[in-house]
């Protein structure tokens, strides 16, 4: 049971990566990527082509902060 919803969001849990987590591209269908996150891909988030280019556009933007 989703803890948030409103339409196309809905978060299950809080994940912190704070530390170095391993990651991986899970697969990518209908037209959606899954990356799963944690030893073994205990956490998986799934997201369209835009969401996942708004996503890659604002670590690009944290990590130029975080220089």
């Amino acid at each position: 049971m989703a803890l948030f919803t409103q339409p196309g969001v809905s978060v299950e849990a809080w994940i912190d990566l704070a530390h170095d987590v391993p990651m991986r591209l899970e697969s990518v269908e209908n037209g959606q990527a899954s990356l799963q996150f944690g030893q073994a891909g205990e956490y998986t988030m799934t997201m369209s082509r835009n969401n996942l280019a708004q996503l890659v556009d604002l670590a690009n933007s944290a990590i130029s902060q975080l220089s």
